[in-house]
């Protein structure tokens, strides 16, 4: 079934229901499905034929969801480029996946030369402006059939190729299927007992893994309502949330920071049912600080661009545990392995490894970053973790990010919800440096809540040395006005 069938069954269902809004415009689910066809027809059009694939390099905009679900029912495979990406960004990308078309914000269409200078292949080029009400995509669908054929594929056919943010080497494109995703939007709207009363607000980037199935794909699924914002603004925020009465919202951790530390949270009401985070490891201070203001307990869950996205996550009738990610999916299986890939007991460290119909396939083109990621069919996270006897998962840390002092492995998170305990500092994160003796030597970086407070090694240490053991204590801390970040909110 093709995933875009969700919003064909919708628009028959309930045709007058709102789906999408996005500064003043309201689209029903029936428009929503005429637009997509009038965009599935230009598409073909152009040529896009099923396996193609489509480079959509889009901001957060209706035009990106028209994109997304034509190329879904064209049978090709849409490939999200982060909007703020440069031509050379980009360059590895378009070489890699050889697209046939590329949308592109009007404002980045430099970008589109340097796609056409490394493909081998010819490129056509769809400008979006989004920022003018004449729009050129949407002038060229006006007159476009606003029927066509269901786009009927093999459930088990890439749709979606997403390139890794990895902080490391060049990006790998994981390959996402049809049933892969419909299935992990479906099941986590049933663990979250989502509906068509739900209102959710998108302020994560479209492009992004979470933003797509947490979000846009659960909400759809739902027959549920979501309003898209261009663009984050803290302030913005608090506003939609309380004036759309918010029911559903995707919190990544450094924005329950912001939003935590903005001076008007508390003249806000707050209407939310579900407020969920993942994307980055949550401390247990910004948990409990959240529930304190917001009257609503975060749902904290766990995933990766790889399972498209979700693997585990709390449930919100169920037991809370601070600290964990909760517990795998339905249809999900999740299993703790030692460095020989055996299964270890509870409670014991090993790497995270997944299975399901979440999977990828596979890296697009890879088959050595593919057999080292999958093995016998199961996908290898590179994620320490540990389950409790009660199959809750709790993550320790990347199993790359281990910072080893003197043949002692450190694990950085644990020092950080020390850091995040200290009343001034707002946001911490911890690497390893070179040390000629050691080895490595703990590094940390932080920022604090009020920029004209600063905060020395010595107060910082003497604040962590009753909470972490000698060895672990940072040997340098450095304070910045706000921590550098790749763009899905990761330092």
């Amino acid at each position: 079934m093709n995933l875009a069938s969700i919003i064909t069954q919708k628009a028959k269902e309930t045709p007058t229901k709102l789906a999408l809004e996005n500064e003043g415009v309201r689209i029903t689910y029936e428009q929503l499905e005429q637009t997509i066809n009038q965009t599935t027809h230009l598409f073909r059009q152009r040529g896009v034929i099923e396996g193609d694939r489509i480079l959509l390099q889009l901001g957060n905009c209706l035009e990106f969801v028209y994109c997304y679900f034509a190329a879904v029912k064209c049978g090709a495979i849409i490939v999200p480029i982060n909007p703020t990406y440069t031509a050379a960004e980009i360059t590895h990308i378009a070489f890699d996946s050889q697209p046939v078309l590329f949308v592109v914000d009007a404002t980045a269409s430099e970008n589109f030369q340097a796609v056409r200078e490394n493909s081998d292949n010819f490129i056509d080029v769809i400008l979006v402006d989004t920022q003018s009400s004449d729009n050129a995509l949407l002038r060229a669908i006006q007159s476009l059939p606003t029927h066509c054929d269901p786009g009927v594929v093999d459930d088990e056919r890439v749709c979606q190729i997403l390139y890794t943010s990895g902080t490391t080497g060049k990006p790998k494109g994981a390959m996402l299927t049809h049933k892969g995703l419909r299935t992990n939007a479906m099941t986590y709207k049933d663990i979250l007992h989502c509906s068509s009363d739900d209102y959710c607000l998108i302020s994560s980037p479209l492009y992004h893994a979470a933003s797509q199935t947490n979000c846009m794909l659960t909400m759809l699924v739902a027959g549920g309502t979501s309003y898209i914002l261009p663009k984050y603004s803290t302030d913005k925020v608090l506003t939609l949330l309380e004036d759309k009465k918010v029911t559903f919202y995707f919190i990544p951790p450094s924005v329950v920071a912001m939003l935590l530390n903005h001076p008007r949270i508390n003249e806000r009401t707050l209407y939310l049912r579900i407020a969920f985070t993942g994307s980055a490891p949550m401390p247990v201070e910004l948990l409990d600080r959240w529930k304190a203001v917001s009257g609503v307990e975060l749902i904290e869950g766990y995933g990766l661009t790889e399972c498209s996205p979700i693997v585990t996550s709390h449930r919100p009738e169920g037991k809370k545990k601070p600290g964990s990610i909760g517990t795998a999916l339905p249809r999900v299986s999740v299993v703790i392995r030692d460095n020989e890939g055996k299964e270890i007991p509870s409670y014991e460290k090993g790497e995270l490894t997944v299975k399901g119909p979440n999977v990828m396939k596979g890296y697009w083109k890879n088959d050595v970053a593919t057999a080292n990621t999958i093995r016998g069919g199961w996908l290898y996270t590179g994620d320490i973790a540990y389950q409790d006897d009660e199959g809750y998962l709790y993550i320790v840390d990347r199993k790359k990010d281990l910072v080893i002092r003197g043949g002692m492995n450190i694990y950085p998170r644990e020092i950080e919800e020390v850091l995040y305990t200290h009343p001034d500092v707002l946001e911490a994160s911890v690497i390893g440096s070179p040390d000629p003796i050691m080895g490595e030597v703990v590094h940390a970086y932080f920022s604090t809540k009020d920029s004209s407070v600063t905060l020395t090694t010595d107060m910082l240490q003497r604040h962590c040395r009753p909470m972490l053991a000698p060895y672990k204590i940072p040997a340098y801390f450095t304070q910045l006005d706000e921590l550098p970040k790749q763009r899905v909110g990761k330092f």
